[in-house]
């Protein structure tokens, strides 16, 4: 039998079909794809958008992300979006920052309400993937899942801050140099879900992008006891030419 995430895999993108022809057949995976391609069809056809939301992503939690709750972000396997899924996903609109300098924080920093780039924050509630609200409670154990939309933009870099002042790379995990975007036209879910700890106040995800490569490396130069949501916020770290989009989860 052919799996359903190898599937969807294809189907966005991440994987190439013509290598699974020897394993699964050319005949039945192109079957087997065809089909997938109907039932998202059929779905996009019977809900509107935000029916739509709810279901896919109900189902996506309740067959991929059957894990138990890792320590705090260590990674865990996460949900993968089928194509129509990937498409009814809401807005969280979360706020954009630009360092047009990357100088320092005397006026050169700009705030903007909506960028072209994009991070969102979803949570597991048994089954169901709860878009989260920027700004919203968070508590220990809760499970996130990252995906950003990069909009113009080729490279980024996601990482987060708590308020403990520690940083954590989410996308890439072991490096400070900005990534490839995936342009799928569509939100792209990083391959791991994170279990926040007991860090107090604030959990500040940054969406990093850029048109060209970029490092971020020098943020590891900044003392903990500088940062703070309105620190992060200024955008005094941003390397010239970058964006930023922040999403705060505020602690309990």
């Amino acid at each position: 039998m052919i799996p359903q995430l190898l599937l969807e895999e294809i189907l966005l993108g991440e994987k190439k079909e013509k290598d699974y022809y020897e394993k699964y057949g050319k005949e039945e995976l192109q079957a087997a794809l065809a089909e997938l391609r109907e039932s998202n069809e059929q779905i996009l056809a019977m809900y509107p958008a935000d029916e739509m939301q709810d279901k896919i992503i109900e189902k996506a939690f309740a067959e991929k992300n059957k894990v138990s709750q890792p320590a705090k972000k260590a990674p865990a396997p996460v949900w993968k979006f089928s194509l129509a899924a990937m498409l009814a996903l809401a807005l969280a609109s979360p706020l954009v920052i630009r360092n047009f300098s990357g100088a320092d924080e005397s006026g050169l920093v700009r705030i903007k309400g909506n960028g072209h780039h994009q991070i969102k924050l979803y949570r597991q509630s048994g089954n169901e993937a709860i878009i989260l609200k920027n700004g919203e409670a968070a508590s220990e154990n809760d499970l996130i899942q990252i995906t950003y939309t990069p909009g113009l933009y080729n490279y980024g870099l996601i990482f987060s801050v708590d308020g403990n002042g520690n940083v954590t790379r989410h996308y890439p995990e072991n490096s400070w140099k900005a990534q490839k975007l995936e342009k799928t036209g569509e939100e792209v879910p990083l391959p791991f879900s994170y279990s926040l700890d007991n860090a107090p106040d604030y959990e500040c995800f940054i969406f990093v992008a850029s048109k060209n490569e970029f490092d971020l490396s020098n943020i590891e130069k900044i003392n903990k006891d500088s940062y703070s949501v309105d620190f992060l916020k200024k955008g005094s770290y941003l390397p010239k030419g970058c964006d930023g989009s922040i999403f705060v989860l505020n602690k309990k």
